[in-house]
């Protein structure tokens, strides 16, 4: 009876440790699950590794749209950690602006917990002295390795509150030492001034708002490509119109100039990937048009003869003759960058052209083809067209409400927590 009691006992003990075993891995598998997601949610290098069918602009703006969805881990208990704090307050307006403290708030918290503001911060501290240091690298040694992106947002959090009866926005910041919870703080709060006062209508912060942006250039494109096809298959057809012929041939030179600014410009970056120097591109004969480069080469070429001619013996001309080439290459490079900034506004503006003449072309086919009313390019073209109107309208109005909402943010100094 001993021995039977004494084998059960074994048994059950052994079950009980067993079952303890699989609990253990299966939380500590979750575990690493959620790290891995969190951390794959706040990567940003995997932005650029997204499809090729995507350009480089659409991936440059998709980077403003998407807030960061995931919830940074926790790296030490709060209770080990220093905080900060910064309290923003919406401004009393006498006039009505259409918008509510609460609405404004939470605009900007959308923008503190998306990924623009998270890159520029990032960079930020990567590049302020001691910064990365002070605030980052104490968490090196963690079993849980992060991206200092990742790391950086599990720094900070941010959440909307009353106080003292009115709606605020808390950011919660927090550091393995009060000088590193210190540091961060000042370093979000000039990062988010900073984006605020650079922010362009080309790239808005507000998430929402860039996802309009991003939405109407995908259908302008789609309405350009429409208009290509349409304007390419009525080319053969004869001419209708005075007016068609002139648009005809404008269109034309707008075609021509930009393959002459495509090859200038592809010529350039050929030779600069090769290494060549400002003075070899300004002598290439492509540019000898443009600007005032043939001018300032032959200024270089008489400078350097003269220099090695037998009358600049003397020491005191030599090192003036020096100092002169060394200004003229200075002007040179100066010259070039300009004639650079000159080829790419002027391809800007002949493909802005080139897409308006097209746009005329294609209203004057819209009246006196007789397929435009059964046609489906006809018919799809005219339904982007209206979608993109409708867009811009929606973008205009939520763009004028987010500037609203820039101009009533106040930033109120906050209190410091440090380790309990």
């Amino acid at each position: 009876m001993k021995t039977a009691l004494s084998f059960a006992f074994i048994l059950i003990t052994v079950l009980l440790f067993w079952v303890g075993i699989v609990q253990t891995k299966s939380e500590n598998e979750k575990i690493t699950l959620s790290v891995r997601q969190i951390s794959t949610s706040l990567n940003l290098s995997n932005d650029e590794n997204q499809s090729n069918s995507s350009s480089a602009e659409d991936l440059r703006i998709k980077k403003n749209i998407y807030p960061v969805k995931k919830r940074p881990v926790t790296l030490l208990p709060r209770q080990e950690m220093s905080t900060e704090k910064l309290l923003y307050r919406v401004k009393k307006t006498s006039g009505n602006k259409g918008i509510t403290p609460l609405e404004a708030l939470d605009m900007h918290r959308q923008v503190l917990d998306g990924k623009f503001f998270l890159k520029h911060l990032t960079e930020k501290i990567e590049s302020t002295a001691n910064a990365e240091k002070i605030i980052l690298v104490p968490f090196s040694n963690q079993t849980i390795v992060l991206g200092n992106d990742a790391l950086t947002r599990s720094l900070f959090s941010i959440s909307q509150m009353d106080s003292n009866s009115s709606k605020a926005m808390e950011v919660s910041i927090h550091g393995k030492t009060p000088e590193a919870a210190s540091l961060l703080k000042q370093l979000i709060s000039r990062t988010h001034e900073k984006i605020l006062e650079e922010e362009s209508e080309q790239d808005p912060l507000l998430p929402s708002v860039a996802e309009l942006a991003f939405t109407i250039q995908q259908k302008e494109e789609n309405v350009k490509e429409l208009r290509r096809q349409i304007q390419q298959r009525q080319s053969a057809k004869p001419v209708a119109t005075v007016e068609e012929i002139s648009l005809r041939a404008e269109r034309d030179q707008c075609e021509k100039e930009l393959a002459e600014y495509k090859d200038v410009r592809s010529t350039l970056k050929e030779a600069r990937d090769k290494g060549a120097s400002d003075e070899n591109l300004a002598a290439l004969e492509i540019l000898s048009n443009k600007g005032n480069l043939a001018d300032f080469s032959n200024t270089l070429k008489q400078l350097r003869e003269f220099r090695n001619s037998p009358k600049a013996k003397n020491k005191a001309i030599r090192q003036e003759l020096d100092h002169q080439i060394s200004q003229a290459m200075k002007k040179l490079g100066t010259e070039l960058e300009q004639v650079r900034i000159s080829l790419d506004r002027g391809y800007s503006k002949t493909l802005k052209r080139r897409d308006e003449v097209r746009a005329e072309l294609v209203a004057i086919i819209k009246v006196t083809s007789s397929e435009s009313k059964s046609n489906q390019r006809f018919q799809l073209l005219e339904k982007r067209e209206q979608e993109v109107i409708s867009l811009q309208k929606r973008y205009d109005f939520q763009m004028a409400r987010w500037r609203d909402a820039k101009g009533l943010l106040v930033e109120v100094n906050g209190k410091k927590n440090g380790p309990n």
